[in-house]
């Protein structure tokens, strides 16, 4: 598996493959990018699992013993950002075939253009929430 390709492996459980910024937009090249150039370092820098997850020294919350964590459980089930319900199934999943065997899964899986194009909308959907939410001072997220 190329070092490209690893950085479609969030530390969080999500398959960065799919992201509406990566696919979409282009403009990032995973969560575990440190290029400078695109979004995967400035996101890295202010996620709160990533940060953990260097802090302890392992690439991913798959590699905690003591997963899932309440950071990671309340990131799964957040009511505004559905797509995160996978977290801890991928990370489960993720430790016990390996990081690279669940890339080749999420990349085969991916390419059915009908789950793809549900997750990007079901993205933009709970974005624009999100959006609506701290415009009007009522989530800070």
């Amino acid at each position: 598996m190329s070092e490209a390709n690893r950085h479609e492996a969030a530390p969080c459980g999500l398959y960065c493959g799919v992201c509406a910024d990566r696919v979409e937009a282009n403009e990032c090249h995973g969560c575990g990018c440190d290029c400078g150039k695109c979004g995967g370092k400035r996101h890295a820098d202010h996620c709160a699992i990533a940060k953990c997850a260097a802090d302890k020294g392992r690439g991913s919350c798959a590699e905690c013993d003591d997963l899932p964590r309440t950071r990671i459980i309340e990131f799964t089930f957040d009511p505004i950002w559905r797509p995160h319900e996978r977290c801890i199934g991928n990370l489960r999943r993720r430790k016990k075939i390996g990081t690279e065997a669940w890339l080749i899964e999420q990349q085969a899986y991916w390419q059915d253009e009908r789950a793809r194009k549900a997750q990007l909308a079901l993205h933009d959907k709970c974005a624009k929430q999100a959006r609506e939410l701290r415009e009007t001072g009522t989530w800070t997220g």
